[in-house]
Parts: C-alpha cells; sequence; structure tokens
C-alpha cells in the first residue's frame, strides 16, 4: 500500500510539473545555454497513471533535473488546429538551439505539411521517413507483445483492452492473444472495457467485473490476467494482489502492484526519449529514422523476484506453481522467432 502510495505522489508532482509549465510557459527565462525544448502531447489523449504520455513525461523532467540550464515548455493543444499552428510557428521561429517533441502518431499527418526550418523536431511513434528534415522513430510493440504471450502458455490467459482502434494498443492485445495462440494452441478471452479512451481510466469498473464472476477467474486457479488498459490495470493488479491470480506487466516494472505477478514485458520509451534529448544537448545530429524493440534491449521481459520468492506454503495455494526456469526456459525458446514477428510488423 505504501508503494502505490508513494507512486500517486510522484505521479501527481509529474502533473504539477506539467500544469505549471502549460500555464506559465511564457515567464519562463530563458537557460543560459539557449537550449530550449518544446514537447507537444497529443490533442486528443490524456494522462491516466499509466500511459504512454505519462512515460514521456517522466523522462523529459528527468532529462531537466539532469540539465537545469535547459528549458522545457511542455503543452497540450486543444486541438488538431492549434497543433499545427503550434509546429508552424516553431519551423517559422526555431533555431539551432530549439529542439521539438510531437508524442504520437497523432501527429504524423501534421508533419509531413511542415516546412523545415531551423529547429529540431522528432516525431515519436512513427514509421515513416519525412521527406521535410524531421526525424522519426518507432518503438515497435507486437513481437514483444507477442512473446509475452507465448510465456503465457502454461496458463488461462484473459486480456483485457481498454478499446479498439488505438494503434498501440491494437498492437500489443493482438501480439499477446496471438503469442497465446501460437505458443499453446489455444485461445484466449479478450475483453473491451469500453469504446473510448474511458477505457483507460476505469480500474474501480475492472476490479468489479472481476470480482463479480468468481467462477471464472478466482475458482480458475490457472488463470493470468494480461491488462492493456492504462490505468484501468490497477483493478486487475489490486484484484491479483488481494486474490492470488496470476497477472502480467504491460509497458513497465508492475511488480510493486502485485505479488502474483512472473513477469512484465517492458516498453523503455522513456530511455529512448532521454537518448535523443542527450544527443540534441551534445550537439549530436538525429537519424532520420531508427526503430526500437526486441533487437535493441528497449523492449524486454522483466522476472519479478518477489513472486518467484513467494512462501512454499503460498505455492501449494496455486496447483503447478511456475518457476522462473520455466519462463526462462519458454523465453529461450521463442525469442527470435519473437524477433521476426517484430521485424515483419508494422508496430
Amino acid at each position: 500500500m505504501k508503494q502505490k502510495i508513494l507512486y500517486s505522489y510522484i505521479l501527481l508532482l509529474s502533473f504539477a510539473t506539467f500544469f505549471t509549465a502549460c500555464s506559465k510557459d511564457e515567464k519562463q527565462v530563458e537557460s543560459p545555454s539557449g537550449k530550449d525544448l518544446t514537447v507537444l502531447f497529443a490533442w486528443e489523449s490524456g494522462f491516466s497513471g499509466a500511459g504512454y504520455d505519462d512515460v514521456i513525461l517522466k523522462s523529459v523532467s528527468e532529462s531537466q533535473a539532469a540539465h537545469l540550464d535547459m528549458t522545457v515548455h511542455l503543452i497540450r493543444p486543444k486541438s488538431q488546429a492549434e497543433a499545427l499552428a503550434l509546429m508552424n510557428d516553431f519551423t517559422t521561429n526555431g533555431t539551432a538551439e530549439k529542439a521539438l517533441i510531437l508524442c504520437g502518431p497523432q501527429f504524423e499527418s501534421l508533419a509531413q505539411e511542415l516546412h523545415p526550418g531551423a529547429g529540431r523536431i522528432l516525431l515519436v511513434d512513427s514509421q515513416e521517413e519525412m521527406p521535410n528534415g524531421l526525424s522519426t522513430l518507432q518503438l515497435k510493440r507486437y513481437g514483444g507483445a507477442w512473446l509475452a504471450g507465448a510465456l503465457s502458455k502454461r496458463h488461462e490467459l484473459h486480456i483485457f483492452k481498454a478499446l479498439d482502434g488505438d494503434r498501440m494498443m491494437d498492437a500489443v492485445a493482438d501480439g499477446i492473444e496471438d503469442g497465446y495462440r501460437d505458443a499453446g494452441g489455444q485461445e484466449c478471452h479478450r475483453i473491451v472495457l469500453a469504446d473510448s479512451y474511458r477505457g483507460t481510466n476505469m480500474p474501480d469498473e475492472l476490479f468489479n467485473l472481476l470480482y463479480t464472476t468468481p467462477d471464472e477467474y478466482y475458482d480458475a486457479v490457472n488463470v493470468c490476467l494480461a491488462p492493456v488498459c492504462g490505468a484501468s490495470r490497477m483493478g486487475a493488479y489490486s484484484y491479483s494482489h488481494n486474490y492470488c491470480v496470476y497477472s502480467m506487466g504491460i509497458g513497465e516494472d508492475c511488480s510493486m502492484f502485485s505479488d502474483w505477478l512472473p513477469y512484465s514485458l517492458i516498453y523503455d520509451m522513456g530511455e529512448i526519449i532521454k537518448t535523443y534529448i542527450n544527443q540534441w544537448l551534445a550537439g549530436q545530429s538525429w537519424p532520420v529514422h531508427k526503430d526500437f524493440g526486441l533487437s535493441t534491449g528497449h523492449v524486454r521481459i522483466l522476472y519479478n523476484d518477489r513472486f518467484f520468492g513467494l512462501p512454499t506454503h503460498i505455492h501449494r495455494y496455486r496447483e503447478n506453481f511456475p518457476q522462473r526456469d520455466e519462463y526462462e526456459a519458454l523465453e529461450a525458446q521463442y525469442i527470435e522467432t519473437a524477433k521476426e514477428k517484430e521485424m515483419t510488423h508494422a508496430y
């Protein structure tokens, strides 16, 4: 509980940093070095306590803490039109000492309309090579998700997806389902929580869904929950921890949320963003396009030492309690196939 409270407190501090930067942007003093970073978050997305924007916000905040002479502007446009206006203003007034990060594939079509300027621009999560000098990067999610699904072949897998139609969540949920089917020859259970991004922030509703169907989740002793649903995942992890049901970490190390979580699927977008910022600060050029994933180590499986160290009497609470070497053997068996899947899928 203390860990969860600490996590929430850190998140609130991040929110405070974001809103302060947005509301007082015009009052910020230029840094002595002249290095000036603007970060645009997509107009249709939002902070969810465990989502895409939160990871980028955290990495930018950590970069600023390490480089106090860098000015940072964090902005969420209210509309696509406002986003385009801000981007055009940057290309018109940008200098070699300024950089702009566009957070998400929602900016892809707008970025194609820009004329190159003096400032440096990075579009995050796009497979496109822009003709106008913008840099793009792609974190490939499907291959790692396929591997995580293959590792869960011994369980009865239940995927909880926030909504359909989000490219990132589609890739992760599809990858987990396909890996589970390919490795184990069986179909998983898949539930979509909502028809909008509200599905990323429904932890209480997800917990209630699990709690009110005990025959399907609690009494089925080999169930594993895979929540591909932003902050809603906390409902699944709370149920997992309190009712000794296996779960899978998605996106980052989720071991603090449940003792019954054997491994997490890590998508280290934060480290990628910090690398690009450091390269810019050091005067190094950015590639026109670069892919990241299993092959670069930015997507990986992280095992939960606390889970495998559970007392023996708790192990017996669930039959055929899995051991770490079983998962590691499966990872060794399927990793090369997962890398091939990563290469052949666009996202």
